[in-house]
């Protein structure tokens, strides 16, 4: 047996042995056999005509009348550096998908400029790349090779594809190099699909980036070869792959856009998805039926109900055109950092992603060029198989502009946004609470009612990303320790099983409300015998207050840490500090985290330091684990309520606007908490109670405030008042807030 087969059975049976449930596809472990595409039972796709995949004849003069003009200039930069770049060196007796990844690449590029120029010099690199390319990719013994392989196919198909437009190869060489591609498809599609044990450990668990790169790369190859014996089976897995997990029911996209696995995986598997279905428009099957290939859908949840009905005809176009697709691109814009990174949800590291500029070309809102335009850390950044890609898909008819909306509240996929902008040095606050599909996915982490924090050009409270390294265990970074949660007896949510044991627990997020002086959102999640309601308020768009509401079934008191991850200390230096409260600077931004409790004061800890492990590791880089600071607010008590104000400052500003916050305690009886939030032209009580607290207070300046909310906001001034689960809040009797919000939010602002 070979022997990366024989490896990938002994890891199918080691993890199915550990994830509490069988190893189940739906369909027979033999497939249907292959359909002639030249039989009888369907009508046979017309021969390629060429360039007919990365790009159309029709594309070449628009190309080359903008590409003196940016962004098209910045990316024929790149596109010229890519032809240039040195090839590395062919193994023959070995099939390394690195090399060819980036040498296909590079062929791409050169095959691009010999389209677009008649430049038969770049012409005949690409010929000399293409005609080293083996057959013999079953000598990669990478497990995971299916992730791989969209640059190696996709990158020599796009570049056999052009230079038969320029002549630059023979029909014999062209021939010989469909025998290798086709060849290479074969083998690739043999050892992932039809292997049923492979395909269940790299397909059927994952259900995400996995099988969309395998199909995306399998299917590009059967676009270009309508006439292989096996380019209708190969192209109807594929096809059926995409229509399910991009679709509605394929419970990898959300109802409002939100994708199970997180902004990084969901961009990886993009690269690829988005360069097939543009492949698929260009080769104009509008109307090409195909068969149903239920061979990868699964009977466990939370695919159950994916309806595959097998060797069903369907047809399937425009999908780059659809708004529930491009919802899934205009949720990765709406969590984006200020700084236009994406940030390291799950099983991620911070992330800038190009992929959705390309869809302005079909439709798509002239924000998400914006976005790839504004990146601060990576403008016009973009991955070496897509570079040409940017000259045919994006377009700039529509000036690039801010997103239309500000902060979001996505439930359905479980994040929660608030931003006071769109500029880099925006205060800018992430609450996660996943449910359902959303968190059931292989790249999920325990940290439902996690949040994090960036604010003045730099990110302060972090996710602490993708730090993995044992490739058959779970990140260490993935268990609830590693988040910015409230733990009990130093636990959080159940920690994640291996593969579909998901474990963790379902969080919710409620009751949402956007303004520009008040916005609002709850995460709601049960574990260690508590429901915690992390109510998060945006005040001003200057800071920001969590509010903590715990109910047990618990008898007796046990120890609350309520836990902040900082992107200092340790090996990051920077400003980490423990006192009354938590202090976090960088170069240009900090913050303060001002905790109390329902249940008396906290103080501030730092957990203990094992190098290498949770909380303290994280990986924000590929590579690149280091050491953070991390700091608890410890009480022990029953069900203690938080209650935390998160101010953020501008580093070295004195006064103004972005100068730190005063934040001082106030007093309010027993089973409550308050703080007084003080700014440069605004002071506001903040105000935390039990059920067993009084509902007035008297401050250090002799006002009384009453309510009857469990957390209530309001300004001394009575313009700008919030109340969750009450109804009236009034200062020195008169009310700043009347409304029945008893079992939900209300807010009050001019």
């Amino acid at each position: 047996m070979h022997a990366p087969r024989l490896r990938t059975l002994c890891l199918v049976a080691l993890l199915a042995s550990c994830d509490g449930g069988p190893v189940m596809d739906t369909d027979a472990a033999t497939p249907p056999p292959p359909v002639d595409a030249g039989g009888s039972d369907r009508t046979p796709r017309p021969a390629l005509a060429h360039p007919s995949l990365l790009v159309t004849a029709a594309d070449r003069d628009g190309i080359l009348a903008r590409v003196d003009r940016e962004p098209y200039a910045t990316v024929l930069a790149a596109l010229r550096a890519r032809a240039a770049a040195p090839l590395q060196d062919v193994d023959p007796a070995v099939w390394d998908h690195g090399v060819y990844g980036n040498n296909g690449c590079i062929a791409q590029a050169n095959a691009m400029l010999a389209w677009l120029y008649d430049d038969h010099e770049a012409g005949a690199r690409a010929r000399d790349i293409l005609l080293a390319l083996q057959p013999n990719v079953d000598t990669d013994d990478t497990w995971d090779l299916n992730i791989r392989m969209p640059a190696p196919l996709m990158c020599h198909t796009n570049a056999w594809d052009l230079l038969q437009a320029t002549g630059d190869l023979s029909e014999d060489e062209a021939r010989a190099v469909g025998e290798v591609l086709t060849t290479i498809n074969g083998a690739f599609y043999a050892r992932y699909v039809l292997d049923r044990a492979t395909r269940q450990i790299t397909l059927g668990f994952s259900q995400n980036n996995h099988p969309i790169r395998t199909a995306s790369a399998i299917g590009y190859v059967a676009l270009a070869f309508p006439e292989h014996p096996d380019s209708d089976r190969w192209l109807d897995w594929a096809v059926s792959e995409l229509d399910y997990l991009y679709g509605e029911n394929g419970q990898y996209i959300q109802a409002d856009g939100g994708v199970s696995e997180g902004p990084f995986y969901f961009g990886f598997g993009s690269e690829a998805g988005l360069s097939f279905l543009h492949a698929l428009e260009n080769a104009g099957l509008e109307d090409h039926e195909y068969r149903r290939d239920c061979v990868n859908r699964q009977s466990v949840d939370p695919w159950q109900d994916n309806g595959c009905v097998p060797r069903e005809t369907f047809t399937f176009s425009g999908m780059l055109e659809r708004p529930y697709f491009q919802a899934a691109f205009d949720w990765s814009v709406s969590i984006r950092l200020p700084s236009g990174q994406r940030p390291p949800l799950g099983d991620a590291r911070l992330y800038t992603p190009s992929h959705p500029a390309l869809l302005t070309g079909s439709g798509a809102p002239s924000h998400f060029l914006w976005d790839w335009m504004t990146n601060t850390q990576e403008p016009l950044r973009m991955d070496a198989m897509l570079i040409p890609h940017f000259l045919v898909m994006v377009d700039d008819a529509a000036a690039p502009v801010e997103p239309p909306y500000r902060n979001r509240f996505l439930p359905a996929g479980g994040n929660a946004v608030f931003r006071s902008g769109w500029d880099a040095d925006a205060r800018w606050l992430l609450l996660v609470a996943e449910h359902g599909s959303a968190r059931r996915t292989l790249h999920d982490h325990a940290d439902g009612t996690s949040l994090s924090l960036a604010a003045y050009g730099d990110y302060l409270l972090i996710d602490t990303g993708y730090y993995k390294p044992n490739g058959l265990d779970n990140a260490r970074t993935a268990e609830p320790i590693a988040h910015n949660v409230i733990l009990i007896d130093g636990a959080g949510a159940p920690e994640k099983g291996l593969l579909n044991d998901w474990g963790d627990q379902d969080a919710f997020l409620e009751n949402g409300v956007d303004g520009e002086a008040l916005a609002w959102a709850e995460a709601r999640e049960d574990y260690q015998e508590t429901s915690i309601v992390r109510g998060v308020a945006f005040v001003r768009q200057r800071y920001f207050v969590v509010a903590d509401r715990l109910t047990t079934t618990h008898a007796g008191p046990r120890e609350h840490r309520l836990r902040m991850h900082a992107y200092a200390g340790r090996d990051l230096g920077q400003t980490f500090e423990l006192g009354a409260d938590m202090h976090v600077a960088r170069a240009s931004g900090g913050v303060h985290v001002f905790t109390s409790s329902t249940a008396g004061a906290v103080r501030w800890e730092e957990p203990p330091f094992v190098a290498d492990e949770a909380p303290h590791v994280h990986e924000l880089q590929s590579g690149v684990h280091e050491h953070h600071g991390v700091g608890d607010a410890i009480v022990d008590a029953e069900a203690p309520g938080f209650l935390s104000v998160l101010a953020p400052y501008r580093v070295g500003a004195t006064d103004g606007a972005d100068a730190p916050l005063a934040v001082e305690a106030v007093d309010a009886g027993a089973d409550a908490t308050a703080w007084l939030v003080r700014g440069a032209d605004f002071t506001d009580l903040v105000w935390l109670r039990g059920e067993g607290a009084a509902t007035e207070v008297t401050l250090p300046s002799g006002e009384v405030v009453t309510t009857d909310a469990a957390v209530t906001i309001v300004s001394l001034d009575g313009t700008v008042a919030l109340a969750a689960r009450g109804s009236r809040v009034t200062i020195d009797g008169v009310a700043a807030l009347d409304e029945d919000a008893s079992t939900s939010v209300a807010t009050v602002e001019p």
